[in-house]
């Protein structure tokens, strides 16, 4: 339990970190959210091992919209080790819909062993199903890393004018 506990605020801290190092970029709020929305698009793509695909894109991406480069690889974290079963099943529902590639593959009864199976086929179905899943999570997320970006600027300058009003 003690162990459960302590795994759980290292990784509060760490999410902490990377909230404030992204906050802390010296740029507008715009250029910042951005990168962020450039991020969470890139993040949505699957992870192959031993190609950094996701952060690839993410940085492509923010170099193509002029937007943060660190905002970008930080918020590819949206999809990390917690939450790759669902990216994958999402991603595979969306491009099989979308897609005339028939694959005989039942994301619900999952095991590593089937993904490695499902080829060239099945990696071109998560890939396009996660350019489909990023575009609206990466619209949503430039609005909401907007509206936290300016929100933390707001009350740092309240805080710096108090502290000068105390002097």
């Amino acid at each position: 339990m003690q162990k459960e506990l302590s795994r759980l605020g290292r990784v509060k801290r760490l999410l902490k970190l990377y909230y404030l190092k992204i906050m802390r970029i010296n740029a507008s709020p715009h250029f910042i959210a951005m990168g962020v929305a450039c991020g969470v698009f890139g993040g949505c793509f699957p992870v192959i091992p031993g190609l950094p695909l996701q952060t690839v894109i993410a940085v492509v991406a923010a170099f193509c919209t002029r937007s943060s480069k660190i905002a970008a690889a930080i918020a590819t974290w949206i999809s990390n080790p917690f939450n790759w079963l669902l990216f994958y099943y999402v991603q595979f529902k969306i491009g099989t819909f979308l897609l005339p590639i028939e694959l005989n593959f039942d994301p619900a009864k999952w095991q590593v062993s089937d993904f490695m199976q499902i080829g060239w086929q099945g990696i071109t179905v998560l890939i396009f199903g996660g350019f489909v899943l990023g575009i609206p999570l990466a619209v949503i997320s430039y609005f909401v890393a907007l509206h936290f970006v300016r929100s933390y600027r707001r009350k740092k300058t309240l805080r710096m004018l108090a502290r000068r009003k105390n002097l």
